[in-house]
């Protein structure tokens, strides 16, 4: 019995001994569990650093959303005309931010104002021209590329080209001073730059309207001092250059306060052109100069708002001008004069006698920025900021612009009134007859386009309540809305 007990004894020691894995067999096991520990870390670590980029990300990205959202974004258009009966140009200028069209920036720049010039950034606005169809869709739209700001004012086709005119940042020591370089630049009908010149007085100029002429291109606005700059120099203020088509200065000219006049409009007459615009403060100006760009005469209209003038035609041989006037005699406590505007259609003759004025207001400020003259009435646009002037559909807002549309007959009655508003601020900032249709030559009617901008919600198009979008509105010879764009 006890032999059997050992052997048994020896034959469980013997399969322990047989069941032991070889000691290479082991290492290896061990090289494999570390191995696969080796992955997991690598795995884990992998994981760990993946999360943490993407939550920078994650944070970046908030960072800038947020930084964004404190930016206001603006595209707008100054002005439109018609072309041949066939298509459309509008001129303004747009940081670019929703376009399909071109590429917006960021450019970097000294600050001037301090000392140690710290680098900013900024968001570049870039000058905008738009050419679109009858139908009002867009067939290009280009820009004028330069390192920093430009914007465009205005845009005339002639001699199978395209003159824009503006201002734009020539050099980088003007962003901390504000200021500009005039701008004209020539275009081939496809919207490509064929050449551009800028023009400079005082530091600071821009050109803000181009009138075509049989052997030039006529171009007012304005050169005053930089701010804070002090001096007597006589050339500044508002200005008028002519200009061969190939943007040689044929002659140029100028009128005004050097730290405010400016041009804003002009208008042919048979013997020279008449400029109307600003002088001083609340000083409305009109210049009359020779075809060979001499003065004739001035006028001023000493009661107008801070911007003055801005709009000319000339019908019968009368010349009407958009602007806004200070209805109140009222003063302050302190004999301070109380401003209340009132949007305003002024009636000259040609020698620049003041005949009298058409005008629709509230107890608040509203002016007229354009007009045009029809066969049977004058239609001005512009804004209102008051909650007591008498338009139908009133969608006032606490200091918020909102667009209106008047129609005056020559007498200066009120004939249709449109208000044009949203959310927040419109701004309506050039008229034109649209191009003619079947249906306006079968119903002997007229259409017209208006463009501006705003940051409405309003109607289709919402918007997001705070960036600046360009509008184009078509309506009827009502005034009811045809068409928003």
């Amino acid at each position: 019995m006890k032999k059997n007990k050992i052997d048994e004894n020896k034959t469980k020691k013997s399969k322990t001994k047989k069941e032991k894995k070889p000691k290479k067999e082991r290492k290896e096991k061990k090289k494999v569990d570390k191995s696969v520990l080796l992955k997991r870390r690598v795995k884990l670590i992998l994981a760990i650093c993946l999360i943490i980029i993407i939550a920078e990300l994650l944070i970046m990205y908030g960072m800038k959303l947020n930084k964004e959202s404190k930016i206001t974004y603006y595209d707008s258009l100054n002005s439109i005309r018609a072309v041949n009966d066939q298509y459309y140009i509008a001129s303004g200028s747009s940081n670019f931010k929703y376009s399909r069209y071109n590429d917006s920036f960021i450019y970097e720049y000294h600050d001037e104002n301090f000392d140690d010039k710290p680098l900013k950034q900024a968001f570049a606005e870039q000058a905008k021209l738009v050419k679109y169809d009858k139908e009002l869709n867009v067939l290009f739209e280009k820009t004028f590329e330069t390192t920093y700001d430009s914007t465009f004012y205005d845009a005339v086709v002639v001699n199978n080209s395209i003159y824009a005119i503006g201002s734009y940042i020539y050099e980088e020591s003007q962003i901390s001073y504000q200021t500009r370089d005039g701008l004209i630049v020539k275009y081939d009908l496809n919207g490509n730059m064929i050449w551009h010149k800028n023009f400079q007085v005082l530091g600071d100029t821009e050109f803000r309207r181009i009138l075509p002429v049989d052997d030039g291109i006529i171009v007012v606005g304005q050169s005053i001092y930089e701010n804070m700059e002090i001096g007597n120099h006589t050339l500044g203020g508002g200005i008028i250059i002519k200009y061969d088509f190939d943007g040689n200065i044929v002659w140029n000219n100028n009128f005004g306060g050097n730290k405010s006049g400016i041009f804003y409009d002009v208008v042919k007459v048979e013997d020279g052109y008449i400029c109307c615009g600003k002088d001083a403060v609340n000083y409305g100006l009109i210049v009359k100069f020779s075809l060979e760009g001499e003065i004739v005469w001035i006028k001023n209209y000493a009661n107008t708002d801070e911007i003055g003038f801005t709009k000319a035609e000339i019908k019968n041989d009368k010349l009407y001008i958009a602007g806004a006037y200070n209805k109140s005699e009222d003063k302050d406590e302190e004999e301070n004069p109380i401003f209340e505007y009132d949007a305003a259609i002024f009636v000259y003759d040609l020698n620049g006698e003041f005949i009298e004025l058409y005008s629709i207001g509230g107890s608040k400020t509203d002016r007229f920025n354009s007009m045009i003259l029809t066969d049977d009435k004058i239609i001005a646009i512009g804004y209102s900021k008051s909650d007591d002037i008498k338009l139908d559909n009133l969608n006032y807002q606490e200091k918020m612009v909102e667009g209106m549309v008047i129609s005056f007959n020559y007498e200066g009655k009120i004939i249709d009134k449109l208000t044009y508003g949203g959310s927040k601020n419109e701004t309506l900032t050039g008229i034109i007859e649209s191009i003619t249709k079947t249906e306006n030559i079968i119903n002997n009617t007229k259409d017209y386009i208006i463009v501006g901008y705003s940051n409405s919600k309003r109607g289709v198009f919402k918007g997001n309540g705070k960036d600046y979008f360009s509008k184009v509105i078509k309506l009827d010879s009502k005034l009811n809305i045809l068409e928003e764009k």
